[in-house]
């Protein structure tokens, strides 16, 4: 039986392919210092850290990148307005990114009306490329926000990238990926099978 189990871990792949920050609901705030976030880990703080990813301020109507990170825009400006996505799109090489630090260049031109802006306080999604503290990728992502104008209310909901590099398709949640599904199913297994022997 051990030996089943060890052949089956093998099989599981390296990489959990799907990285989920689960729901984290962080404040932007009003004013210029805004949140530095850090995708990997999820540490935030309203000063630089190391290893920040993006730094949304003025509740979202500025949005400050780092050279690790890079969202979706409309044009390879690294200060072309970001572009909105929806639920269903696909995050991927065929997108527009810029290169090293950017912003949103004008404070309000990725907020608007259009299509592919963010309507001040609606749920909406932002595209991105990055790499990780450990130099790993670029990976593809996305994040959920409600960007507001400088007033409250403004949120980054949560994020999603995936670590093999391969493109992701934005979800309200992520499916679990194949291999965190084969880890429970044998841990469960495991315990049922305990349990018996256990005589329980």
């Amino acid at each position: 039986m051990k030996s089943l189990l060890f052949l089956l871990i093998l099989a599981l792949p390296a990489h959990s392919a799907v990285i989920y920050s689960g729901v984290q609901d962080i404040a932007i705030p009003t004013g210029y210092t805004g949140i530095y976030i850090n995708l990997d880990n999820g540490a935030t703080s309203s000063s630089v850290i190391t290893g920040w990813d993006i730094n949304p301020f003025f509740g979202g109507a500025g949005v400050a990148n780092s050279t690790a990170f890079q969202p979706a825009r409309l044009a390879s400006g690294n200060l072309d307005p970001m572009l909105r996505l929806n639920l269903g799109d696909v995050v991927g090489a065929t997108l527009t990114y810029s290169s090293g630090f950017g912003g949103s260049g004008d404070p309000v031109a990725h907020l608007g009306a259009a299509a592919n802006q963010f309507q001040v306080g609606s749920e909406a999604y932002m595209g991105f490329r990055f790499t990780t503290d450990a130099s790993a990728g670029p990976f593809y992502g996305w994040i959920r926000v409600a960007f507001t104008n400088n007033t409250s209310g403004g949120v980054i909901k949560d994020w999603a990238y995936d670590d093999t590099g391969s493109a992701i398709t934005i979800e309200s949640v992520p499916e679990p990926s194949r291999a965190l599904l084969l880890g429970l199913g044998l841990t469960g297994f495991l315990l049922r099978r305990k349990r018996n022997h256990a005589g329980l």
